[in-house]
């Protein structure tokens, strides 16, 4: 995208009052964009219904642009009006999010003597496009309460567990703005009480912050398309050793340390700090055999270091109980956006799941759930869903060209089967018979696109391995199919 590029937010609103008022905010505050005039349809994926609206924003259109680039948000409000109570409850329970619904709500310390409830704190977090804007302590029933103050530090532990929850929250109803309504305590426990998919129209503020949120939103994808950076891929997926003759997990700090292109990673276990996970932290690359290239490198720098003592490397999703495996994927390159990330859990983490060892869905939902994301320093992003896929050289190099043909052709790849609760339950649950029917359509789509066939080499064994009814072998040394 060059320097003509214009951008327009396509977002989809219930009808009413409020929709009224962010027009009439984002005309108040000022600045460039404007409310834009749609005659034709967003996009095969999304839904047209009577009780909502589209409304677009962006610049006036320039006689000299070159490109309009259109980006869809809330595309799933329709699907979500139409969801029963009990759908909900349990799309939010797939995903590990504890519900609890206000009007029926008993605080958790009913049953806990000498905690007193005002450990206890309720808060009305607004969200927008994978943001928290704000977080509002309320009473019940919705009152802004007086006894505590917004969490303003956006570092603080707090903060975090709160945005990550309310994102987390919509994100698995297919939301992309909203208010949800968090009761969080003191020792971790955090249940959802409220969601409401159109903010209260009556809170001003409020108005104002989700229309300066569109402002920068749309200012952000300004710069980066004039920016006009290159996609990369990087990773940093972990594997396991494990002791075969004492039948434990040999710690990888042993051997390797902190950082490095081969190094030890953190593990949270009964409230202390491990270093049980060996972690490769290959350089980045712009095509796929480049970063398996690196890969490769990173691999003997672990090699090198670890002793040949009988130890197994172990890859997958959780080859040992309680020691659950991530394959992190890094993008930069590409703007991170909401859409972009369900076509990685559509396209990419479903394919995934059909090869996927039984064991390895018992790091759900605690790890690996649809949509897991994490925004980074160097301005790209990280895609946490995926379990370690150093399972094997077909999977691994599957992955990453998947990722790569997925970051130049998101816009292409339309289908969303994990719309549907039957999938999303599938997802978490390891109906790998019922992932499998879903894939194929999604297959179809991949091979269509201009980049399969500079990527189907790698690619085009990944998909036979998902289509063969095959699932991967955690217990294995990932070395011998490596050829280490």
């Amino acid at each position: 995208m060059d320097q003509r590029t214009q951008h327009v937010l396509s977002i989809q609103l219930e009808q009413g009052a409020y929709r009224s008022r962010l027009l009439r905010a984002l005309e108040s505050i000022g600045g460039a964009y404007r409310m834009m005039r749609r005659d034709h349809p967003i996009s095969r994926h999304v839904q047209n219904d009577p009780k909502h609206e589209w409304i677009e924003i962006g610049l006036p259109l320039r006689k000299d642009a070159a490109h309009i680039k259109k980006w869809v948000l809330n595309s799933g409000l329709s699907m979500y009006t139409d969801m029963a109570p009990k759908s909900i409850v349990k799309r939010l329970q797939l995903a590990g999010i504890n519900f609890k619904s206000a009007k029926n709500h008993h605080s958790p310390t009913v049953d806990r003597p000498g905690i007193k409830s005002d450990y206890y704190r309720r808060y009305k977090v607004s969200v927008f496009h994978l943001k928290a804007l704000r977080a509002v302590p309320v009473q019940k029933g919705g009152q802004i309460s007086s006894l505590f103050e917004e969490p303003a530090d956006h570092q603080s532990p707090l903060w975090k567990r709160l945005e990550k929850t309310a994102v987390k929250a919509l994100y698995s109803l297919g939301l992309d703005l909203g208010e949800v309504v968090i009761f969080a305590g003191e020792e971790g426990n955090y249940f959802v009480e409220e969601i409401h998919p159109t903010p209260d129209d009556r809170d001003a503020a409020g108005v104002i912050l989700y229309a300066q949120a569109i402002n920068s939103l749309l200012d952000e994808l300004d710069s980066f398309s004039q920016a006009n950076p290159e996609i990369l891929i990087g990773m940093d997926p972990e594997f396991l050793l494990f002791d075969r003759m004492n039948r434990k997990v040999v710690p990888a700090s042993r051997y390797l340390s902190r950082q490095g292109e081969a190094g030890c990673d953190v593990l949270r276990y009964r409230g202390r700090k491990l270093y049980p996970l060996a972690e490769l932290r290959p350089s980045p690359g712009r095509e796929p055999r480049e970063v398996v290239r690196h890969l490769l490198h990173a691999f003997k720098s672990a090699d090198r270091a670890i002793p040949e003592n009988g130890l197994l490397w172990q890859a997958g999703g959780m080859p040992q109980r309680g020691f659950p495996l991530g394959g992190h994927l890094h993008f930069s390159g590409v703007p991170l956006t909401a859409e972009l990330l369900r076509v990685l859990d559509n396209y990419l983490a479903l394919p995934v799941a059909v090869i996927e060892a039984e064991t390895s869905f018992r790091r759900r939902p605690l790890y690996g759930y649809l949509g897991d994301f994490r925004q980074q320093a160097y301005g790209g992003f990280e895609y946490r869903t995926l379990p370690s896929f150093l399972i094997s050289p077909v999977v691994t190099k599957g992955v990453v060209a998947l990722a790569k043909l997925i970051a130049e052709h998101y816009e292409q790849l339309s289908l969303r089967p994990l719309q549907h609760e039957k999938i999303v339950r599938a997802f978490y649950s390891g109906q790998q018979n019922i992932l499998r029917e879903a894939v194929t359509p999604l297959i179809s789509d991949m091979t269509e696109t201009a980049a399969y066939s500079r990527y189907e080499s790698y690619i085009a064994p990944f998909l036979k391995a998902v289509q063969s009814g095959h699932t991967w072998d955690e217990s294995m040394d990932i070395r011998k199919l490596w050829k280490m």
